[in-house]
């Protein structure tokens, strides 16, 4: 007996008929949804839209508006080195809409106004007033509909897609029937749900465009950033204001001007002879602290103040040959002076002159006996040759120095030295001006004193001054330095700092330059430098360009 289930043939192609119908019925409605409005959606994702905003510049200001909730807030900064201005006074007109802008405490400016919710483009003008200045800026401000594309589904091609709804309905239809006449073959129920996904490809293919939500997979995805900093397309960057603050970013307008060239030389710190000078005893002894006690690094000390005090040391046999000696000339004195005495009660009788010889000898036997008392116990007083500060101690009291060792040294720092080593023995003669570069974007103004007439490793030594300046840096004695000489020659260029000079994903330079109020532009730049802080930009650029000369490498680092 066979107990295998055998199902009703017809019975089966009838079902698969009707889960055919279903699929088809239930990806009409799909589709239908997808191009129908769906009632409450969900948001679009933050910062995938930018918010509406315009922008306007004079020669004086530059101006971003941005509109959020019917309310523009307003940023105002100079045009030329794009510093925020956050005391200005700013009269709006947008349409039927007056009044003034409010400062906020981040240094922006806000108008509210019914007017700024409502879709279309508005024409906007702001009279601004900064100290001094006032100017008149406009421009058009563009609010898009928000809903403008939620009808999109219903108004494309909706005569073609009914169409060929009811051409798949017909067909599934005769198919459906033929099935039924026809209840023997096998296949026809599969190739009626194959005819069936076909149609709904058609169908399909008739309305590509989804509701607002809907993703097809193959559409571009929009670009994200929308308020936020974002590398752009072209390699710019899209750098809003609010960040723009945040970052300090800084420009400078372009000049081209006539720059001399330059040649870099590696030296270091020296005392100037003229301004410092070094403290040395002439005897070996053990030092003792002066009046004010040693002094300490730094310690500003005038000219002739006692720094510390040297007590000469001796031997044994050096102090018991000076004590003999003391001693022999004592007892000497004590004879001379009684012979003087015997003399002048003979006096009428013995000649004038054998007194006075007699008084000779006690004026100089006392002389060399306090000379020899005083060397057993000598001090020497260590007095600052100049005036300035400490720059080196190498004292405690105490300690036991030897004589033509160097104790202290003494610099002014408004007055420095810097020696430098030239491989060109025609460099002296063309020098114009210099400065050292103990750091990079750090600049000492210098003054060239001379050249030495003998090479000194190969090199010939080139002797500078510092100048003084109301921000001058801290330089140390043998401080390693970077040397700009700018020769008499001249060439063709722009100046920047050098921390506008930033490398590229190819490590070229380069610079970015401030192309729109929140578009900044990377410009591949030729530079040689001009001192220790400022470049001279040969290539690349053109007057009038905005370079951003703070901030640059943050700029650079946006992706």
């Amino acid at each position: 007996m066979n107990l295998i289930y055998k199902p009703n043939k017809p019975l089966a192609h009838i079902q698969k008929s009707l889960v055919a119908i279903v699929f088809i019925a239930s990806s009409l409605f799909a589709t239908a949804w997808a191009a129908g409005d769906h009632g409450a959606e969900a948001p679009a994702a933050a910062g995938a839209v930018t918010s509406p905003r315009m922008t306007s510049h004079s020669d004086l200001f530059e101006l971003v508006g941005v509109v959020e909730n019917s309310e523009m807030k307003i940023y105002l900064d100079r045009y030329a080195s794009n510093e925020p201005v956050t005391d200005a006074k700013i009269e709006v007109e947008a349409g039927a809409a007056k009044g003034i802008a409010a400062p906020q405490p981040d240094g922006s400016y806000s108008f509210k106004h019914d007017l700024l919710g409502q879709p279309g483009t508005l024409a906007v003008s702001f009279v601004v007033a900064a100290g001094k200045d006032t100017d008149l800026l406009a421009g058009d401000l563009v609010i898009p509909d928000p809903h403008a594309e939620d009808d999109h589904a219903a108004t494309t091609r909706p005569w073609l897609r009914w169409a060929a709804y009811v051409g798949a309905a017909l067909l599934l239809a005769a198919i459906a029937a033929a099935a039924w006449r026809n209840r023997r073959r096998k296949s026809l129920a599969g190739i009626l749900m194959a005819v069936c996904a076909l149609g709904l490809g058609a169908t399909a293919t008739l309305d590509a465009k989804a509701g607002p939500g809907h993703d097809h997979g193959d559409e571009s995805a929009p670009t994200a950033g929308g308020n936020a900093p974002r590398r752009l397309a072209d390699g710019g960057v899209f750098l809003p204001k609010a960040s723009q603050r945040q970052l300090g970013v800084l420009t400078v307008v372009a000049q081209e001007a006539s720059l001399p060239t330059t040649v870099e030389l590696t030296g270091r710190v020296v005392l100037d002879s003229n301004a410092g000078g070094k403290v040395q005893p002439t005897q070996a002894g053990r030092i003792e602290a002066g009046p004010r006690g040693l002094p300490q690094l730094g310690q500003a000390v005038r000219k002739g103040e006692v720094l510390a005090v040297v007590r000469a040391s001796s031997s044994a046999i050096d102090r018991a040959n000076q004590q003999a000696q003391s001693a022999e000339l004592n007892a000497s004195l004590n004879l001379a002076r009684r012979r003087v005495e015997r003399l002048q009660q003979l006096e009428g009788t013995v000649p004038q002159k054998d007194i006075e010889a007699a008084q000779s000898d006690v004026v100089s036997l006392q002389q060399r006996a306090a000379a020899v008392a005083g060397s057993v116990s000598a001090t020497e007083a260590l007095v600052a040759p100049v005036s300035g500060v400490i720059a080196a101690a190498n004292v405690v009291a105490g300690q036991v120095v030897e004589g033509r060792e160097v104790l202290f040294e003494i610099v002014d720092p408004a007055r420095m030295s810097v020696e430098a080593s030239a491989f060109d023995a025609a460099l002296a003669a063309n020098i114009a001006s210099a400065s050292a570069s103990p750091a990079p974007g750090a600049s000492v103004p210098l003054q060239f004193v001379g050249a030495g007439s003998s090479l000194r490793e190969g090199a010939i030594p080139l002797v500078f001054r510092t100048l003084p300046s109301k921000n001058a840096l801290p330089l140390s004695i043998n401080q390693p330095v970077k040397v700009t000489v700018q020769t008499k020659s001249q060439l063709k260029g722009f100046a920047a700092p050098l921390g506008a000079v930033v490398k590229n994903a190819s490590n070229q330079d380069m610079v970015w330059v401030h192309t729109g109020a929140e578009v900044f532009q990377p410009r591949t730049v030729r530079q040689v430098p001009l001192d220790g802080s400022t470049a001279a930009i040969v290539d690349g650029l053109k007057t009038g360009d905005r370079v951003v000369t703070q901030g640059a490498p943050l700029v650079n680092q946006v992706r």
